[in-house]
């Protein structure tokens, strides 16, 4: 019998120790929480100035165009001493009083849906220089493997230096319309008739003329011309 119960008693102390550890532990949890800051970096918002730009109207004008014309000048080949080009045919627009300027055209009929321009829809295609009384007759020829419109003018005499305001002015060919006859079947009464009428195949082109200027262009992109540097 006290077997027993010191038996008993023995597991008591150990549930009473288990018990008492426990409650000491609670007792000596310590929990500390770090405060919380939260930074906002300030917003900076930049906005940057507005800047309208009034565009001019287009260097050959507002209008709708019925011919579009390319125009450059290049030097001639010709020419000794100072006058003589260092490479001929190069695209240019300086030149000295005694060198041969030669001028090049290309373009289309934008009424025709941008046919080219050749003698085909050409009636006239000239150069009006300042102070040259006959405008020069532009041709229509090979210039390698291309062909264009040009003109040389060969300088020698011309009375001032400076920017030469010249004009390019093209005048295309009128077309008539071209038309074909088509058959056609209408019912006339309880028969069908075969009966025919014209067609516009191709509508009518006028013939229109446009004009081609430096204006607008700076100063320094204009045909200029310089006296022969003194020795």
């Amino acid at each position: 019998m006290k077997r027993i119960i010191s038996v008993v008693a023995s597991s008591g102390l150990v549930l009473g120790s288990v018990v008492s550890f426990a409650a000491v532990a609670s007792a000596g949890t310590t929990t500390t929480t770090a405060p919380t800051t939260t930074t906002t970096a300030p917003t900076t918002t930049t906005t940057a100035p507005t800047t309208t730009t009034t565009l001019a109207p287009p260097v050959q004008g507002s209008a709708p165009l019925p011919l579009a014309l390319s125009v450059d000048t290049v030097v001639g080949s010709g020419g000794s001493g100072v006058l003589k080009a260092t490479v001929g045919c190069a695209q240019t627009n300086q030149f000295l009083i005694g060198q041969t300027v030669v001028f090049r055209m290309s373009g289309q009929n934008v009424l025709t849906g941008g046919t080219p321009l050749t003698p085909a829809n050409v009636a006239s295609a000239k150069i009006i220089i300042p102070g040259i009384a006959a405008p020069l007759v532009m041709n229509y020829g090979n210039h390698g493997t291309a062909a264009f419109w040009s003109a040389g003018w060969n300088t020698t005499g011309y009375p001032t230096t400076g920017v030469v305001n010249f004009k390019i002015q093209v005048t295309s060919l009128a077309a008539a319309a071209k038309t074909k006859v088509v058959a056609y079947r209408v019912r006339v009464g309880n028969r069908i008739v075969l009966r025919h009428k014209r067609v516009v195949v191709v509508p009518a082109v006028k013939g229109a003329t446009v004009t081609w200027s430096q204006t607008g262009f700076s100063a320094n992109s204009n045909l200029t011309l310089n006296a022969v540097p003194v020795a």
